[in-house]
């Protein structure tokens, strides 16, 4: 127990630990590779740095050695060049001649106008005057011509001293052993030519040509062929010793400390990793990713919808590797730079392992991928545009208002664009623009608001239980269609409210009815017993109480026969023996049953069989019960001294049944009422009967797959019952 809470005791400084080491491995990765140049050996002769060097000391020695061959002791007049001192020469006699023309126009005139007044005397001083004018121009050109030429030669003069200082003083950093095969000429800042054995002594890097091109870089190969064309033949290299200070000797210096730094850091690389793989596995092994601190975080993350965490993971790997690779992070001496390229490291290596970890078990659990991605915000954009176009004429007209509710925006600003700029061809088009929208698409648009806030306003009043409302259903289209099923929504909510009425009136009728039809024969039967208990009975009056007590019993038993035979039929729980049943037959037999009352009452049954078979796919005894029902109500509810008409009649798939007889009550109640439980005709309940006659007539008529119903004329009372055949 101790060592498992020293090792939970370590697992979070190890997680610590893990950033840390996979952080500096990342910065080492992204310095060995941005530096990976340096890897090379002599690297720093190879690169553009060092070749600039080299060109510059080429340049130098072009110029000082054959450019400007043996030009300190050259004369003044030879130190420029023939083609220099013509082109001088030329300008400046070309500038003496415009000069000279101008003087010759100035006074051209003026000598023609003192000959033609015949004045001698200034004809020759006008003459004089001009003669010695253009002597002076020539003399003024001549001097700015000497000048213009000394300046050259000063400018020649510097660019000779800067050219061959440049090139001494480069001495420390080159030496050269050049033949000119071209001149026959030797340059060199040696005193002999080096052999082999003095280059590998003396020489940091050597550079002899010509060579081969194939075996150079480009540089190079560009540089020899310069000395191809020069025929030159030699070698130049960098000492390793310098005479003075040689800034080619600190940059190789420079060069070879970054590769030294990056070798350690290859070095630095493999500590890290084992050190991660270790600390990883260590993490893995005691379970990290449940600590208190990561859970929390991970549930955090999990909060975010998985499509948002992955578009973020695209800036915060912008945000790291511009970090790692934008900072000079193995740069001595440690500081602030260091520290904050850390402290904004190490959040992001661990936000990258938190996702490390939430892939790993995503994968692991394919249910959390679906039930997360279920939960991101693209599915549920998908299924919100799904939604939105399952109706595709709404959601096309919305789109088309919002296009070109834009398209207003975009000309109002066009508009004040051409008023701006004065672009009439512009106006018109915005102009016509604007009257289209205002003549058609904003007319539409508040139409729709309209009939959206009729549908609203209806819709609070049904909510509110004012069921009379009736939204308008103008004009046509989605709106309108939603207008038309909120009323029939409320039409069938009246229809439903006005039948709940009705059942809880047909409920209280049925508690009423039940409970007098049942009290009625049971008070009787109470009444007689203590009748039968007194002791001055004579056996005459108990014999008759007897026979009382055996009818009002009778009819108790009837009432609740009857009771459960409905609630059977009702539920549909009666099992049928279906078989053909010849109806005519089993009528004429209803009929007979009933002729000892039929004698007795005043009625007169009038029954018309039009065929004497006629067969039909039903329960003989079910079907003998709905006769019996039918005729017993046709003699307990007709109207004395009429006639009842029973009619039996069969068509090509059905067999009908009428009964026809005039009411000896008054039918002030719908004809549907008959069929509920205990509904009779009599109101009064005088009559004999459970008025649960027609109730089970029906329930097994339709069980029967056949329909029963009435019809009701003022007192004519009709009874139409339909078998299938």
């Amino acid at each position: 127990m101790d060592t498992k809470l020293k090792n939970s005791r370590y697992v979070l400084p190890a997680a610590l630990a893990l950033l840390l080491t996979l952080s500096l491995s990342l910065l080492t990765v992204v310095d060995l590779y941005d530096h990976r140049e340096y890897l090379r050996e002599d690297y720093y002769f190879d690169s553009q740095s060092f070749f600039n060097e080299l060109y510059t000391e080429v340049d130098l020695i072009q110029s000082v050695h054959v450019d400007f061959a043996g030009y300190p002791n050259k004369q003044a007049q030879d130190k420029l060049s023939a083609e220099v001192v013509k082109q001088i020469q030329t300008e400046q006699a070309q500038s003496l001649r415009e000069r000279q023309q101008t003087i010759r126009d100035e006074y051209e005139s003026r000598i023609q106008e003192a000959q033609r007044a015949g004045n001698a005397n200034e004809v020759a001083r006008l003459t004089k005057e001009q003669t010695a004018k253009l002597a002076e121009a020539a003399e003024l050109v001549r001097s700015e011509t000497e000048d213009r030429l000394n300046e050259l030669i000063k400018e020649q003069d510097q660019e000779y001293e800067e050219r061959s200082s440049s090139l001494t003083l480069r001495d420390g950093s080159f030496k050269y052993y050049i033949r000119d095969a071209k001149r026959g000429t030797v340059y060199t800042n040696l005193d002999h030519e080096p052999t082999a054995a003095e280059l590998r002594d003396a020489a940091l890097f050597f550079y002899q040509f010509p060579q081969s091109s194939a075996a150079l870089s480009r540089s190079y190969a560009d540089l020899n062929r310069s000395f191809q064309l020069k025929q030159w033949k030699g070698i130049i290299y960098v000492p390793r010793i310098s005479d003075g200070y040689s800034q080619i000797l600190a940059d190789a210096v420079y060069y070879n400390s970054i590769q030294d730094r990056l070798m350690a850091e290859c070095t630095l690389l493999a500590g890290t990793l084992l050190a991660s793989a270790g600390l990883l596995w260590y993490t893995v092994k005691h379970r990290a990713v449940q600590l208190p601190v990561a859970q929390r975080i991970l549930g955090l993350l999990r909060r975010i919808p998985v499509d948002i965490r992955i578009v973020l993971l695209l800036p915060a790997i912008v945000i790291y590797l511009s970090t790692a690779f934008n900072v000079n992070f193995f740069a001595f001496p440690i500081g602030l730079e260091q520290i904050f390229t850390m402290i904004v490291m190490l959040p992001l290596t661990a936000f990258f392992l938190l996702y490390v970890i939430e892939g790993w078990y995503i994968c692991s659990n394919p249910e959390q991928l679906h039930a997360q991605w279920q939960k991101s915000l693209l599915f549920r954009q998908r299924a919100l545009l799904q939604e939105s176009y399952s109706n595709r004429s709404v959601f096309f007209k919305v789109a088309l208002i919002f296009t070109l509710t834009v398209g207003l925006g975009m000309s109002v600003a066009l508009g004040f664009v051409a008023l701006v700029e004065r672009i009439e061809a512009l106006l018109v088009p915005v102009f016509l623009y604007g009257m289209f929208y205002a003549i058609f698409v904003l007319p539409y648009i508040f139409r729709r608001i309209a009939l959206l806030n009729r549908v609203l306003l209806g819709a609070s009043q049904m909510a509110a239980g004012d069921l009379n409302t009736t939204i308008v259903e103008k004009p046509r289209g989605k709106l309108a269609d939603l207008a038309h099923s909120l009323n029939n929504i409320k039409q069938g909510l009246q229809r439903s409210v006005e039948s709940q009425m009705k059942s809880e009136r047909l409920k209280s009728e049925l508690i009423t009815n039940v409970s007098h039809d049942l009290k009625t024969p049971l008070t009787s039967i109470i009444n007689y017993v203590d009748l039968l208990k007194r002791d001055d009975l004579t056996p005459e009056d108990i014999k008759s109480y007897v026979d009382i007590l055996e009818r009002k019993t009778n009819r108790l038993k009837v009432l609740i026969d009857d009771l459960f035979e409905a609630a059977k039929t009702a539920s549909g729980s009666v099992e049928l023996n279906i078989e053909q049943v010849n109806v005519s037959a089993l009528l004429n037999q209803a009929i007979a049953e009933f002729s000892d009352k039929t004698e007795e009452s005043a009625l007169t049954f009038r029954v018309n069989i039009e065929q004497p078979k006629i067969y039909a796919p039903l329960d003989g005894k079910k079907t003998w019960r709905v006769f019996e029902n039918l005729i017993g109500n046709a003699l307990k509810y007709s109207m004395p001294h009429t006639r009842v008409h029973i009619h039996l009649a069969e068509k090509q798939d059905e067999v009908i049944l009428s009964i026809k007889n005039v009411s000896a009550y008054e039918i002030d109640f719908a004809a549907d009422e008959l069929f509920e439980r205990f509904k009779r005709g009599d109101q009064s309940r005088n009559t004999e009967g459970s008025g649960l006659g027609l109730a089970i007539a029906k329930s097994i008529v339709e069980l029967q797959g056949g329909t029963l119903h009435i019809d009701i004329d003022g007192d004519y009372f009709k009874v139409i019952v339909t078998f299938r055949r």
